[in-house]
C-alpha cells in the first residue's frame, strides 16, 4: 500500500456567472425542494443517478468544460437564477419562532446518533435517522435557532446483499467527506479544530465537521485522525457497528464530546434534547460545565441542567433499551468522576433504578434521571413508557409518571410526490407547504377531482413498478443469465393492487405473518380478476441472525410457489427505495406485535400520498386510524400467548386484505371506471394525517411543551450565578433529611346531605328527588330543611316530597357516620399531618379519589388539591364530588414540593395516608 507524503483537497472551478451553484450544492435545501433538484439534473441526468444524489459530487466530476458550457446557456443559468433567488429568500424568511419574542431559548442543542438527510450522506440507518433529519428540516423550516450534534462515520451503515439463497451478507464503503456538502470546523488559529477526551489506553482526539440543512447546522464528530491510536481511529468507522465496546466509545464520543465541541465553538445552549439514550452522556458533560461556569457543585449543577433537558424515548420494550456493564463504564468514567466530585456509588446510581443493582447502567435511566421533561413517541407509546419506567417513580400511580407524549412525524416536503405536490398546489391553500400542520390548509382535499387524483396516483404506480423491474436488472445480474433477466420485465402489473412493506427485519415486526397460510396468500395474489402484488424491503441488523432468518424464509416462499411476478424483494433498503415505495405503493402494510412499535413514520409518509395504511393499532396508527382513513388488523387486543396471537392476527390480516381492500380497490361500478370509494378513502387519509403527523406539528410541540419552558428555567436558575438553583439544592437537602419522617397522621370526612345541596341550589329540588330515590322526579314544592336523627332511622319533613326511605341527613362540616354517599354529593375531609419539622411551604397536601376496582384499588385516580386551614400548620381541608355511582374511594398523600420545580414528581418522594 502506497501512502502519500503530502494530501490536498481538489475541487472544481465554477465560472463566476454559475458559481451560486456550489453555495446551494453546499445545503441540503435542494433536498426538500424539487426544484432547486431539478437544477441538479439538468447538469447531467445519467451522473446525477450514478453519483447517488449527491451534488458536490456531481460538480465536481462533470469536467471543467462542462461547467463553462453550463455558464453560456442562458436558459441554465436563468433557472439557476430564480432558484438562488428562492434559497436566499428561504433563507432570510420571517419565520414561526419569531413570534416568541421574549423567548429566553436562544439555542437547542439537539443530540442524536444517526441523521437520515438524503440518499447522498450516508448517515443514517432507519426510522430514527430519518426522523431526526426530518427534525432538523422541520426546524429549519420554522426558524428555530437549533444546532445538530451527531457522529460522522467513515463507512455509514451497511449496505445489504442477499446471496442466491436469500441469505444477507453485509459491505462497508468508505464515504469521501470532502466529496460531500461537508466543511471543517476550525480554530481561531485557523488550524483544524480538535476535542480531547480521555479514554483507558489514552487520549482520543475528533474532528469537527459540519454540515448545512436549511438554516440549521449539523455538527459531527470523527475520529478517524492520524492523532489517535489506530484502535481509537476506528471508533466512528461503523454507524451501529464494532462490539460493545466500540458502542460504549461511540456514546462517549457523541455526549461528552459533542458537549464539549459546541462548547469550544462558543456555543452554550440553554437547552439540551438528547434524542434516545445514545447520547445520555452528553448530560454529565453539560453538568461539569456548568459547575466550572457557575462554581456550583455537582448536584447544584444537576438541578440547572435537569430543568433545562429533555429526553426523548423511542424504545417500547426493557431489552431495547441500551445499558452497559458497570465495570465497562467505570473503566470510561474513573478519571471523569473527580471532575464532577462524585463517588462511584453516586455515578452508578445515575444509571440505575434505586434499590435494584444489577450490574447494568443503563443510558435510558440516566437520561430520565437527569432531565426534567420526558417523552415518548406516540399516544400509546406514552403509556407503555410510563408503564415500563414506574418503578422509577415507584411513590406515584403509573398515570402519574412524568413522561408525556409528543408523536412523531415526517417532514412533508421531503416526503410528497411530485405528482402531487402539483396536485395539491391546484387545489389547497397555500399553506399547506408554509404551515403544513394546519389542518384548515388540507380541508379542501375533497374538492380535488376523483379523476385528477387517482391518475396521479396510477402514474405513480407505474412509476414504481418500473424503479423496482429495473433495481431488480442491476441488483440480480450477477445471479442470473441474460433470458431471466429479461423475465424481470414481465414481474409486477402497473395495474394491479400493490401493497408495500417495507421496515427493519426485526422479529417484533413479523415480517413473515403475511406468508404463514401460503395458500391462501397465493389465492389472493393470483385471483385473475383481481390481482394483487407486494413489494418488500428492509435489512436487518448484521448480528440478528434471526432477522436474516425471516428474510431468507419469505425468499424461499416466494420461490417455492413461484411467486416471483407477483412479490419482489428489493434488497439494499435506502431513501430512494422509499420514495418511490410510499409513493407508489396503494396499501402499506404494517403488523408488529401490539404494543412494541413505539411510532413508526413510514406510514405517515404513505398516507401523504394518497397511500392507504393497513396496521395493527400500535404506534402512531393506534392514533390515526378513524375507522375511514386506511384500514386495522384487529381492534388493539393484547395477547399473553405470542403463538395464539400469531394466528388470530393472520387470519384477521387475510380477512381485511380478502374482504376490505381487494373488495374496495376494485369496486369499479362508478361509470368513469374509478374506484370511487377507495378514492374516498385516500382523501381522508391525506386530510386527517397530513397535518397532524408533520414534524411542523411536532417541533411545535416540542418547542411549546419543552423548548421554551426549558429556557425559561434555565435563565431563572442561572440568575445571579446560579442563586435559586443553590438555594433549591439546600431545600432538597432539608427535604432529603426531614421528609422520610413526616406522614398523615389524621384524616376525616364530612359530607354535605343531598338536601343541604338543594337548598344552598347546589342542586335543583328535582336532581335532589332523583337522587334520593332513583325514580323519576315528580314537581315538588319548595324544600325545607332536613331533620337530622342518628344514624338507622327515618329522614322526614314537613312536606312528603318522597317516599320514606332510610337516611342520614347531616349538615356539612359534621361528621359523616353513614357509609352511603350520592351522586354528585361533595365530600370534603379534614387532614392532619406531622411535617417533622418541614414548614407547609415545603409540601402539598392532595386527595386522589375515584372508582374502586375488584382489586380494592383506584385504578383512575382523579386528583384534588387541599388547602391549608388558616390559623394552622399542619391542618388541611379539600373536597371532591361523587360524580359516578358504584364503589367509590378516596386516599390522601404529601408531596415535597416547591413552586421552582419543573413537576411534583421531580423529588421522587410522596408519602401516602
Amino acid at each position: 500500500m502506497v501512502k502519500p507524503i503530502n494530501s490536498f483537497v481538489v475541487t472544481a472551478k465554477l465560472p463566476k456567472r454559475i458559481a451560486c451553484l456550489r453555495e446551494l450544492a453546499m445545503n441540503f435545501w435542494w433536498c426538500w425542494n424539487s426544484e432547486a433538484k431539478e437544477i441538479f439534473v439538468r447538469i447531467d441526468r445519467d451522473l446525477w443517478d450514478e453519483v447517488n444524489h449527491n451534488p458536490v459530487q456531481l460538480i465536481n466530476r462533470i469536467g471543467q468544460k462542462a461547467l463553462e458550457e453550463l455558464a453560456t446557456q442562458q436558459d441554465f443559468v436563468s433557472y439557476l437564477d430564480y432558484i438562488y433567488a428562492q434559497y436566499k429568500q428561504y433563507m432570510n424568511a420571517d419565520s414561526w419562532w419569531n413570534t416568541h419574542q421574549n423567548t429566553k431559548t436562544h439555542c437547542v442543542a439537539y443530540f442524536s446518533t444517526e441523521y437520515g438527510i438524503n440518499e447522498s450522506f450516508p448517515n443514517y440507518s432507519g426510522g430514527l435517522g430519518i426522523l431526526s433529519g426530518d427534525h432538523l428540516k422541520s426546524s429549519s423550516d420554522l426558524g428555530l435557532p437549533l444546532v445538530g450534534v451527531g457522529l460522522l462515520y467513515q463507512q455509514g451503515y451497511f449496505r445489504q446483499h442477499l446471496m442466491q439463497n436469500g441469505w444477507q451478507t453485509e459491505s462497508y464503503n468508505y464515504n469521501d467527506f470532502y466529496s460531500m456538502a461537508l466543511e471543517e470546523v476550525f480554530d481561531r488559529d485557523g488550524k483544524a479544530l480538535l476535542i480531547e477526551m480521555q479514554f483507558p489506553k489514552g487520549r482520543v482526539y475528533t474532528k469537527v465537521w459540519k454540515l448545512a440543512v436549511g438554516r440549521v447546522t449539523l455538527f459531527l464528530l470523527d475520529t478517524n485522525i492520524s492523532e489517535n491510536l489506530e484502535e481509537y481511529r476506528d471508533i466512528t468507522d461503523q454507524l451501529y457497528g464494532g462490539d460493545r465496546e466500540t458502542r460504549i466509545q461511540q456514546e462517549i464520543v457523541l455526549g461528552v464530546g459533542g458537549m464539549r465541541a459546541l462548547m469550544a465553538m462558543g456555543i452554550e445552549p440553554e437547552v439540551v434534547h438528547i434524542n434516545e439514550g445514545h447520547a445520555a452522556f452528553a448530560l454529565l458533560e453539560r453538568t461539569r460545565v456548568i459547575m466550572q461556569k457557575f462554581g456550583v457543585d455537582f448536584q447544584t449543577a444537576v438541578q440547572i441542567s435537569k430543568s433545562s433537558s429533555v429526553f426523548t424515548t423511542h424504545t417500547p420494550v426493557p431489552a431495547g433499551n441500551e445499558a452497559f456493564e458497570i465495570d465497562r463504564i467505570k473503566a470510561y468514567f474513573t478519571i471523569f468522576l473527580p471532575k464532577i466530585g462524585i463517588s462511584e456509588e453516586l455515578f452508578t446510581s445515575l444509571g440505575q433504578i434505586s434499590g435494584q443493582n444489577d450490574g447494568k447502567f443503563s443510558m435510558t435511566i440516566l437520561g430520565l434521571k437527569m432531565t426534567a421533561y420526558h417523552n415518548g413517541v406516540s399516544k400509546l407509546h406514552g403509556e407503555v413508557s410510563r408503564k415500563m419506567w414506574h418503578e422509577l417513580w415507584a411513590d406515584f400511580p403509573e398515570k402519574e409518571v412524568p413522561i408525556d407524549h409528543i408523536t412523531n412525524g415526517i417532514h412533508t416536503m421531503t416526503w410528497v410526490a411530485r405528482e402531487l405536490r402539483d396536485l395539491y398546489d391546484r387545489y389547497l391553500s397555500p399553506r399547506w407547504r408554509i404551515d403544513p400542520s394546519n389542518a384548515d390548509a388540507w380541508k379542501n382535499i375533497d374538492i380535488i377531482p376523483a379523476e385528477e387524483i387517482w391518475r396521479e396516483k396510477l402514474r405513480r404506480r407505474v412509476r414504481l413498478v418500473l424503479f423496482a423491474r429495473g433495481y431488480l436488472k442491476i441488483h440480480q445480474r450477477n445471479f442470473l443469465g441474460a433470458e431471466e433477466i429479461c423475465k424481470i420485465d414481465e414481474y409486477l402489473d402497473p395495474d394491479a393492487l400493490t401493497i408495500g412493506f417495507a421496515r427493519r427485519f426485526a422479529t417484533y415486526k413479523r415480517a413473515l405473518l403475511l406468508f404463514s397460510n401460503m395458500e391462501r396468500l397465493t389465492k389472493i395474489l393470483n385471483n385473475p380478476d383481481k390481482p394483487v402484488q407486494i413489494i418488500i424491503a428492509g435489512k436487518a441488523h448484521p448480528h440478528d441472525t434471526q432477522g436474516k432468518e425471516v428474510i431468507q424464509a419469505i425468499i424461499a416462499k416466494i420461490r417455492e410457489y413461484h411467486l416471483e411476478r407477483k412479490i419482489v424483494f428489493l434488497e439494499d433498503y435506502d431513501m430512494i427505495i422509499a420514495r418511490f415505495l410510499v409513493k407508489g405503493c396503494d396499501v402499506w402494510l404494517n403488523n408488529p406485535i401490539r404494543p412494541m412499535e413505539a411510532s413508526g413514520t413510514s406510514g405517515m409518509k404513505a398516507a401523504l400520498n394518497g397511500t392507504l395504511n393497513c396496521s395493527i393499532l400500535d404506534g402512531w396508527w393506534d392514533e390515526a386510524y378513524n375507522g375511514e382513513n386506511g384500514f386495522a388488523i384487529g381492534n388493539g387486543e393484547e395477547y399473553d400467548n405470542p403463538q395464539e396471537q400469531d394466528i388470530i392476527e393472520a387470519g384477521a390480516l387475510y380477512d381485511t386484505l380478502e374482504n376490505a381492500i381487494v373488495e374496495t380497490f376494485y369496486d369499479r361500478e362508478d361509470f368513469r371506471g374509478l374506484p370511487e370509494r377507495w378514492i374516498k378513502m385516500m382523501k381522508n387519509a391525506i386530510k386527517t394525517i397530513a397535518p397532524e403527523f408533520s414534524t411542523a406539528r411536532m417541533i411545535k410541540d416540542y418547542t411549546e411543551m419543552f423548548y421554551l419552558n426549558a429556557g425559561e428555567n434555565y435563565a431563572m436558575m442561572t440568575a445571579e450565578n446560579g442563586a435559586l438553583a443553590r438555594e433549591i439544592m439546600q431545600w432538597k437537602n432539608t427535604i432529603a433529611e426531614k421528609f422520610p419522617h413526616a406522614k398523615i397522621t389524621k384524616v376525616e370526612m364530612v359530607k354535605q346531605s343531598v338536601t343541604d345541596m338543594t337548598a344552598k341550589n347546589i342542586l335543583p329540588p328535582e336532581e335532589m328527588q332523583s337522587a334520593v330515590t332513583g325514580v323519576m322526579p315528580v314537581p315538588l314544592v319548595p324544600p325545607v330543611p332536613p331533620l337530622c336523627i342518628p344514624n338507622g332511622g327515618l329522614c322526614t319533613t314537613s312536606v312528603p316530597l318522597v317516599p320514606l326511605v332510610p337516611r342520614v341527613c347531616i349538615r356539612f362540616g359534621e361528621k359523616c357516620t353513614d357509609s352511603k354517599n350520592y351522586v354528585g354529593e361533595q365530600v370534603s375531609l379534614h387532614i392532619v399531618v406531622d411535617l417533622a419539622g418541614l414548614s407547609s411551604n415545603d409540601v402539598i397536601v392532595q386527595i386522589l379519589y375515584g372508582a374502586v376496582n375488584a382489586q380494592g384499588e383506584i385504578s383512575n385516580p382523579r386528583v384534588a388539591d387541599c388547602n391549608l386551614i388558616a390559623g394552622t400548620e399542619n391542618e388541611y381541608e379539600g373536597s371532591f364530588e361523587c360524580s359516578d355511582a358504584g364503589m367509590q374511594g378516596y386516599t390522601c398523600r404529601l408531596i415535597p414540593y416547591r413552586k421552582e420545580l419543573v413537576r411534583f414528581t421531580d423529588m421522587f418522594k410522596c408519602t401516602w395516608a
